[in-house]
């Protein structure tokens, strides 16, 4: 072991035992030296190396034939006083004359050689006799022994938890509940969450997957939460799970009493603390809410409700939130101090901000704006404030309290901040867009930390309606972020969830003219050097997403490069279903021209080459679908036959082949040409089983009675609906159906097979 040792161990070995030690590493290596003190320099000598580095090395030091004392040090400058610690707890008074650290500019050639490899403190020892002698080196040898059954010290890298956060939230929009859930245990990990942190990362994980019911019916977690200042994404949540939840039903209706009697009963009169800013959240949902809760004041402000309505969505129907007739509504012209006030202390931050904006300004109406402007958060709240600020009396200013002065001065620092000296003079798009100034400020570096701060809650703050509906804008966004490099690079990057939320949300209609945006977010994810489960379903999702909303033949092409470019990356028999389901994808969708046509055949052949070199795994549910994919693409059977033959071996399926027999296989799915298919492929694998299809986007008397008829059950998660999840749920009465991971037949196959063992 000991000739094994690197030539850098071995260098300040042969210093240590050389003159005046008496015992050289010369004889240590050709087996020379006494056993006895042979084998226990070869003891501590094994704590050299990977997994031991926590250990002390104990060396000792030979005169006139005898062991005359011992040097001690850690393999590292830190932990010498554990070792003097630990070395007199074994030691101590009764068998050392002799214990101390060994100066640094001392003449001991022993120490310096130590010191020169670990640059640690060095200790040397020893006892007043032999007796005691014998002794140390016997407990040494017992401390060597209990240093070898010592557990190895293992450091997990603790990454940093915004990347940690982007991960959940990346899992989120790929729908991976575990990959989300693994992500909160490493959050957890890093011993910065509190118990709110907690809550709010159990509230952004059901919103992020849809659960929109099981936030709303756990009342005393929003009863909890509504007493906290919520980040503006955890309020959005809980307010959207709400209005989802017991008043969307009556919205429909297009009945405005049933409306207002519904989000009062079950949003309003419980959970009132919920409105106590708006925090800039534009989510129509959100903003809906605020206005009926505006609404249903004693004398409601038709100025409010009308600038809260005039944020919702071209196209949405505004005559359900009519306001109804009141006995003295609130006219801006009348508003009073003591309604203001009135409204301040009922924790009504929106209505007082807006009630002290009208009023002349005072000592203690600036006062009052400037804690709410530090509640509301957004800057057009502060630019609102600094705007009136400037034509008030310098009397009233200067007999400001200090500490409203000073905050009054750090609002004027950060206006001054977002202005950014230096900055190239926005465009006018990006003058009133924030996410266009947004990309403006990281193309210029400016407050970099600030940008990547805002990005955060970006979803729900930010209106993205005008690039995403604008062609020009939204390639104006796309070069501008596809062109950094560096930090801004960096942040670009781990803002893709939320780049995708706020273009691409779930209840928003596509426009075509957000297709540079697609593209852009399929460049960014590629670019990371690891692409988990979550970033290859956001790959999928933005392939399918820019075919549907056209692409030219080069474009086209291009796209299918990019995707050769993944495939080579992850090719293997466990990524085999996502390589089929997106070849399904592309199979299914339309392709622009023969040059188009040619790309994706060959992504197609690029996953069967892969395939040869795991072909011993296939098995048949695998092989269906690539024979299915095989006559899709115009391949003939002989691309296929070696996969076959070497498949033919494998017959885990025929076991459960009996057990299906005259069973009844149910699947729901939104994507139904690929329902068809499984449907197609499972009969063919498991004859004389029935399978049945459903695609209903709400709960339906069919949905339900299939699930529980089923003697299985596949939810194809990621291709379904809120309300059918619920259906579902309910119907299989506390049963788990069998959750397909992906929404193409390769992964609805390999999630059937996978549970039947």
């Amino acid at each position: 072991m000991i000739e094994d040792l690197p030539a850098r161990e071995q260098e300040w070995l042969e210093r240590f035992f050389a003159s005046p030690n008496e015992l050289s590493w010369t004889s240590l290596v050709d087996g020379s030296a006494p056993t006895e003190r042979a084998d226990q320099v070869r003891r501590w000598l094994a704590h050299l190396g990977i997994g031991r580095t926590n250990a002390p090395l104990i060396l000792p030091f030979v005169r006139g034939g005898e062991v005359t004392g011992w040097y001690a040090t850690t393999q590292g400058s830190a932990g010498g006083y554990e070792l003097g610690d630990e070395l007199n707890a074994w030691l101590g008074p009764t068998w050392l004359s002799r214990f101390e650290r060994v100066p640094s500019d001392a003449a001991d050639p022993m120490a310096a050689a130590l010191r020169s490899r670990f640059g640690g403190t060095v200790y040397r020892f020893t006892g007043p006799d032999a007796a005691a002698m014998r002794t140390i080196a016997a407990r040494l040898n017992d401390f060597a022994a209990l240093l070898e059954r010592r557990p190895r010290v293992t450091r997990a890298r603790i990454r940093p938890v915004g990347a940690i956060r982007g991960d959940f939230e990346r899992a989120l929009l790929a729908g991976d509940e575990t990959q989300a859930e693994a992500m909160i245990a490493e959050l957890k990990q890093t011993g910065r969450l509190n118990e709110e942190n907690l809550k709010y990362l159990d509230v952004r994980l059901s919103a992020g997957l849809g659960l929109w019911p099981q936030i709303a019916r756990d009342h005393w977690l929003i009863k909890t939460l509504a007493d906290l200042a919520l980040p503006p994404q955890i309020l959005a949540d809980l307010i959207e799970a709400l209005y989802r939840t017991y008043v969307d039903e009556a919205e429909a209706s297009g009945d405005p009493a049933a409306l207002r009697e519904a989000f009062a009963v079950h949003v309003a009169t419980p959970y009132p603390k919920l409105f106590a800013s708006r925090r800039g959240i534009r989510a129509p949902r959100v903003v809906k809410a605020f206005a009926l809760f505006e609404q249903l004041q004693p004398s409601p402000d038709p100025t409010i409700v009308a600038s809260l309505l005039a944020l919702l969505p071209a196209g949405t129907d505004m005559a359900v939130f009519e306001s109804v007739p009141v006995a003295e509504p609130t006219r801006a012209s009348a508003t009073t101090l003591d309604e203001a006030d009135e409204a301040f202390d009922d924790g009504q931050i929106d209505r007082a901000f807006e009630f002290y904006m009208r009023l002349p300004p005072s000592r203690k109406a600036i006062s009052r704006l400037v804690s709410c402007v530090g509640t509301i958060g957004t800057d057009e709240a502060r630019d609102r404030l600094l705007t009136l600020l400037e034509d008030s009396d310098p009397a009233i200013l200067d007999s400001l309290a200090p500490a409203v002065a000073a905050k009054i001065e750090s609002l004027k620092q950060s206006q001054a901040d977002d202005a950014a000296p230096g900055q190239a003079e926005p465009t006018s798009a990006a003058a009133v867009n924030p996410w266009l100034r947004w990309a403006e400020q990281l193309r210029a570096g400016q407050n970099l930390p600030a940008a990547e701060r805002d990005a955060q809650s970006a979803p729900t703050t930010w209106d993205a309606s005008e690039v995403r509906d604008s062609g020009p804008l939204a390639q104006q966004f796309a070069d501008i972020v596809g062109g950094l490099d560096g930090e801004a690079g960096l942040i670009s990057r781990a803002a893709v969830p939320q780049i995708f939320a706020s273009f691409f949300p779930d209840d928003a209609k596509v426009s075509p003219a957000a297709k540079p945006i697609a593209s852009l977010l399929f460049l960014l994810i590629a670019m990371d050097d690891a692409l988990s489960r979550a970033d290859l379903d956001l790959l999928a999702q933005l392939t399918s997403l820019q075919i549907e909303q056209g692409l030219s033949s080069s474009e086209y092409v291009s796209l299918m490069g990019d995707l050769e470019d993944v495939q080579k990356r992850i090719g293997s028999y466990a990524y085999l279903p996502w390589s089929l389901d997106v070849s399904e994808a592309l199979a299914i969708l339309p392709s622009p021209s023969d040059q188009a046509r040619d790309a994706r055949l060959r992504l197609f052949l690029q996953v069967l080459g892969q395939a040869t070199t795991f072909a011993h795994r296939l098995v048949p549910a695998d092989l269906v679908p690539i024979e299915t994919l095989a006559k899709d693409y115009g391949v003939g059977p002989e691309a296929v036959s070696a996969l076959t033959r070497e498949a033919q071996g494998d017959d885990t399926t025929s076991a459960v082949v009996t057990s299906l027999k005259d069973k009844t296989i149910g699947i729901y799915t939104l994507a139904e040409a690929a329902g068809s298919r499984a449907k197609a492929a499972l009969e063919e694998l498991f004859p004389g089983c029935k399978v049945v299809v459903n695609s209903d986007l709400v709960a339906t008397a069919q949905l339900t009675s299939l699930a529980k008829a089923a003697d299985l059950f596949v939810f194809a998660w990621k291709s379904s609906s809120h309300q059918a999840f619920y259906c579902v749920k309910d119907a299989l009465a506390g049963r788990e159906p069998i959750w397909a991971p992906g929404k193409g037949t390769a992964s609805i196959l390999r999630a059937i097979l996978d549970h039947l063992g």
